[in-house]
């Protein structure tokens, strides 16, 4: 796929991350989204993962998975602008596949998105980005994967050895390392380098867990953004699989974006190359309260980028229209969110089960 620079000399993607919806879209979802295009104008939309989560919501329901998938993006066919996806941890959880969730989105006005064969995952794919006939810059989306028995999951080896073959294939072509830019939903190992290893005492000290477990941390503030904030511990892949490595080899990869922890929005500088957070857009999900938001990734032509995140209290207001919700979604991570539909799905399996037994101990009295 080849996009072009606008006449500026500037390439402007809006990112947005973990918006989280079920079978109903939140509206205050959608004024998010439509508040940030708006305002920023976007050449391109990268919605990076947990679109939609939750089989609860869906019910196996095809037909409700693909209403969702349209009315979350709506706002986006709506204004014109090209839009692709990567996918998340949730995606796969509705119950259909991301192959067949990537079907539905490409009947949408607008999407671009590609599927690379040969590797693992759905919707691995490059964008060429065009000025004056010149490939200015290389934007990789890459599946991050879902496998909960080994934590989280990596991106893996093939898909690694493929951003290797592009980025030398694109070197031939231009004679030079073509600067690139990559986004997908669970974060690259190395983000914890931005932080601080302190004492559970510390303001605002975040607890880590998995490979972190016993640990607390802070955002070391002489690297990243000054408006940064942590919320939650980075969940990052419990084993390292030298994708970053990979992409910090050459210096083409000038910045590596994601989302997954929804209450962390942060970015700086790791070996020449800014990695960052991007916070959760949606209002169906735990989140950073009003600091919801979508992050803007601008590119330049001569290689640099700039990159800021879009808080829903400055866009949209401090006012939402789903109050209870919101408040619900402040108190109730999503781990808990998940045990308490699993508890209700038990309890309803067993009371199922008790009212066959009773009816069938009636029947057998009766004979």
């Amino acid at each position: 796929m080849k996009l072009r620079f606008g006449k500026d000399g500037e390439f402007k993607i809006l990112q947005i991350a973990d918006t989280h919806a079920g079978a109903k879209i939140s509206p205050d979802t959608i004024n998010l989204i439509t508040a940030a295009l708006k305002r920023e104008k976007p050449d391109l939309v990268v919605f990076s993962g947990d679109q939609i989560w939750g089989s609860y919501h869906f019910l196996g329901s095809r037909k409700k998975i693909e209403n969702a998938l349209f009315e979350l993006t709506k706002p986006v066919q709506d204004s014109g602008v090209p839009f692709a996806v990567c996918f998340g941890n949730h995606d796969r959880q509705v119950g259909i596949s991301n192959e067949e969730q990537f079907e539905i989105y490409k009947k949408f006005k607008g999407f671009i998105g590609e599927n690379t064969p040969g590797i693992d995952g759905c919707a691995n794919q490059v964008i060429e980005l065009e000025d004056g006939g010149d490939i200015k810059y290389l934007i990789f989306l890459i599946d991050s994967h879902t496998n909960l028995n080994v934590g989280y999951d990596n991106v893996h080896q093939n898909q690694i050895d493929w951003y290797k073959n592009v980025r030398n294939k694109y070197k031939k072509i231009c004679a030079r390392y073509v600067p690139a830019v990559v986004i997908q939903h669970i974060p690259v190992p190395e983000v914890t380098e931005l932080l601080c290893e302190t004492s559970k005492s510390t303001k605002g000290a975040v607890q880590g867990f998995r490979n972190h477990a016993g640990k607390w941390y802070v955002l070391n503030k002489n690297l990243v953004n000054k408006n940064a904030f942590m919320g939650e511990s980075p969940a990052d892949p419990m084993e390292n699989s030298g994708e970053f490595a990979a992409m910090a080899e050459m210096g083409d990869v000038r910045g590596i974006y994601f989302g997954h922890d929804h209450n962390n929005s942060f970015n700086g500088k790791v070996q020449n190359i800014d990695i960052g957070y991007t916070q959760g857009a949606g209002f169906d999900v735990y989140g950073p309260g009003l600091d919801r938001g979508v992050r803007i990734i601008k590119l330049h032509t001569n290689g640099e980028l700039d990159t800021y995140d879009l808080r829903y209290k400055d866009i949209v207001g401090k006012k939402v229209k789903r109050k209870a919700r919101f408040a619900f979604f402040q108190i109730m991570p999503t781990n808990l969110y998940d045990a308490a539909h699993r508890a209700l799905k038990i309890l309803a399996s067993l009371i199922a089960a008790a009212a066959i037994i009773a009816v069938i101990i009636l029947l057998i009295n009766n004979l």
